[in-house]
């Protein structure tokens, strides 16, 4: 059987255009029904709250392991240890944070051993403030339960591990019956001027698949020697330091949440969940031919960081024709989400798109 198991948030607009048969259940139907996910089932989890009833429910060990592994990222950290042997991590909790010795001429992150959405993670250093670095830690998880429930997102439990220099890439991609790897998707995180809107921007092109996709094909490859799983899709994050692409996060049964994986659809004409539930095989020399000089590139709104949501509302007609060609646009609803649209736009130069990691959303705010 094939199944997508929908739960709490935003739910993209392709899954109900999926031409393949497929069970399209909500996490709530699916707790009060009686279906078991037996071994070989295809299992699409779009945002993570499902993972707790679909881990339940599940017959295949093999299945389970891996996303329990996946989903923690201490226990990500003890997998990958095998092909990074001196990344250098350690789990804590909140309370214990302050009192953690760490050498005061390196750098760290902080994070929930389960997160979403970039809440709650820190850079330390020598010269950092624990105590004020706790405050903040506390504050963001407590504000960001409002989203996010216990199995998405950590309350107490932290990993604290090197810092990872270079820029970030992200990749989509699925396990197909045979457990070979099937990339859907890369894309560039480049950084934005105000990280509290650290994933405004995601884009592809030509040089970025040429550059990564046979190093990411080989990292999945060696992976899968250690998890044995098929039929599984995974969203991962990566960072390249000293040329070398080091594996920052891999979320289980799902592509990039708020609808990232969409602009393999907008961009390149594939359903991505069509692929991942009728195994297709992408011929990525061939997609490129007729797009060698685009960028695609997939924008985030965010809610303003000055914005009271009750008295405020976003200005969609201004914000589009800042954003300029746009492929596809989708509204949110900015008092339900940390964010107000999500948009596929088309860019013969990545140094246009990146004008957009200069975005103050405030400006795109008008009073109701």
């Amino acid at each position: 059987m094939n199944y997508i198991i929908t739960g709490k948030g935003y739910i993209s607009e392709l899954i109900k255009r999926t031409t393949t048969e497929v069970i399209i259940i909500s996490e709530e139907d699916f707790r009060d029904s009686e279906l078991i996910i037996k071994t070989g089932d295809k299992v699409y989890a779009p945002t993570e709250s499902a993972l707790e009833i679909i881990l339940e429910r599940s017959e295949d060990s093999v299945f389970t392991n891996a996303v329990n592994i996946l989903k923690d990222k201490y226990k990500f950290r003890e997998l990958m240890s095998n092909l990074y042997l001196d990344f250098y991590y350690i789990k804590t909790t909140i309370d214990r944070l302050e009192k953690i010795k760490l050498d005061s001429d390196k750098k760290y992150i902080v994070k929930p051993t389960k997160g979403f959405f970039g809440t709650a993670v820190k850079e330390l250093t020598g010269e950092t403030n624990i105590s004020e670095i706790t405050k903040e830690i506390r504050n963001e998880l407590k504000k960001s339960s409002h989203y996010f429930p216990e199995s998405i997102l950590s309350k107490n439990e932290l990993i604290i591990e090197q810092f990872v220099e270079g820029d970030e890439y992200a990749v989509d991609m699925y396990f197909n019956e045979n457990g070979k790897p099937e990339i859907t998707c890369i894309y560039h995180h480049p950084l934005p001027e105000k990280n509290k809107y650290f994933h405004v921007l995601y884009y592809t092109n030509k040089d970025i698949f040429n550059k990564f996709y046979d190093r990411l094909n080989a990292i999945f490859v060696e992976l899968n020697t250690h998890l044995n799983i098929t039929n599984f899709p995974i969203h991962a994050e990566f960072k390249l330091e000293n040329n070398i692409l080091v594996p920052i996060e891999m979320n289980p049964l799902r592509y990039g949440g708020f609808g990232l994986a969409d602009l393999a659809f907008h961009a390149f004409g594939f359903n991505p969940f069509d692929a991942f539930f009728e195994n297709f095989k992408l011929d990525w020399k061939e997609i490129w031919v007729k797009r060698e000089e685009n960028h695609f590139g997939w924008i985030l709104g965010y809610n303003g960081t000055d914005i009271d949501v009750n008295t405020h509302e976003p200005d969609h007609e201004t914000y589009q024709e800042y954003l300029g060609n746009i492929l596809h646009y989708v509204e949110i609803d900015h008092r339900e989400n940390p964010a107000f649209s999500i948009a596929y736009v088309k860019d013969n130069c990545s140094e246009s798109l990146q004008r957009l990691l200069k975005t103050e959303f405030n400006d795109f705010f008008v009073p109701v």
